[in-house]
């Protein structure tokens, strides 16, 4: 069993114990600083209509440095680089002085600016514009970062790196990100494989389609959690306690691996993956997964690599850089 560490910002890299990977994770370059933000709003907003929007070469630049530096501590690494999975809604301007701001960057009025922030909002954002979703939706940000990763890759003189699609729920959105990025990766001479992250149920019951464009599979497991119980990870903790205390929940599924519910829909992915992909690359990722039973069903399924953050692996004593 391999072990590979999520990471967001650089800075965690100095905190990381040994590993045989890294997770890269994008969102933090995209809102490291105020002017980061700012211009990465703006497009949100008032989408490029071509890619010689100016703003679009600022943000290359920007990011750039950002990127360089990512990569600089992870070149000696097994690498990939799971794209911006947060929803679209994480982006945007929460309060009235943070939409001040930007409609003096936008050079807008203030009520204007604010009413197209409203516009923007989904009613429940991890439902909505998110992952694959939200980089079809501005897809000349999209382009512009992927320049930007496949630049600095190159700087830093790696020549082979994965990249892996998240909340995928349509083979066609797979097919869509998978031209561009491999197009990009072509012209600037890189190797490049893909990974598809099953995410949602609807991914689970056309893994077999997924795979047959996929370099990797990784299941994201608190995702499935989550859409299975129906039952967000961040509004539960009054919840879950409440039942575990009433025994009308044996183990909390955000940290037990539970064998009914994601067993099944896994065996019944799995299923589907070996018969198109039987030598295909298989992941996990989540807290859940590091457990015993979570470990023992990816060990029985050989599903050999497990990825989560560091804290994850030292609560549950695991040491991510030896093999179990």
């Amino acid at each position: 069993m391999r072990y590979y560490t999520e990471i967001d910002a650089v800075e965690e890299l100095e905190s990381v114990d040994m590993t045989d990977g890294i997770m890269l994770t994008g969102e933090d370059c995209l809102m490291r600083t105020e002017d980061q933000r700012l211009l990465v709003q703006s497009l949100l907003l008032d989408p490029p209509q071509n890619e010689d929007d100016e703003r679009l070469r600022l943000l290359e630049r920007r990011q750039s440095i950002l990127w360089l530096e990512k990569i600089e501590g992870c070149a000696s690494m097994q690498l990939c680089i799971r794209l911006p999975d947060r929803p679209v809604d994480a982006f945007l301007p929460r309060t009235a002085a943070e939409c001040q701001r930007l409609a003096g960057y936008m050079d807008q009025p203030a009520d204007k600016v604010q009413a197209q922030v409203s516009a923007a909002r989904n009613m429940n954002p991890d439902l909505s514009c998110r992952g694959c979703r939200m980089m079809i939706s501005n897809e000349y940000l999209f382009r512009a970062l992927i320049r930007v990763i496949l630049s600095a890759v190159q700087q830093r003189g790696i020549r082979k790196l994965s990249f892996l699609l998240p909340f995928v729920s349509e083979g066609r959105e797979v097919s869509y990100l998978k031209s561009i990025i491999t197009g990009y990766a072509a012209a600037s001479g890189l190797d490049c494989t893909i990974g598809v992250e099953i995410a949602t149920p609807r991914a689970a019951c056309i893994a077999g389609e997924l795979a047959a464009q996929a370099d990797a599979m990784v299941f994201n497991i608190e995702e499935l959690v989550q859409l299975l119980y129906g039952m967000s990870r961040y509004d539960t903790r009054k919840v879950i306690s409440c039942y575990l205390h009433e025994n009308v929940f044996r183990h909390n599924p955000f940290v037990e691996f539970d064998e009914i519910g994601i067993g099944s829909l896994l065996t019944i992915a799995l299923k589907q993956i070996r018969h198109v992909r039987p030598q295909i690359r298989l992941s996990a990722i989540g807290h859940a997964v590091l457990s015993e039973k979570g470990r023992r069903f990816c060990q029985d399924a050989g599903i050999d690599i497990l990825i989560a953050q560091q804290h994850q692996f030292r609560a549950e004593h695991i040491q991510s850089g030896h093999n179990h």
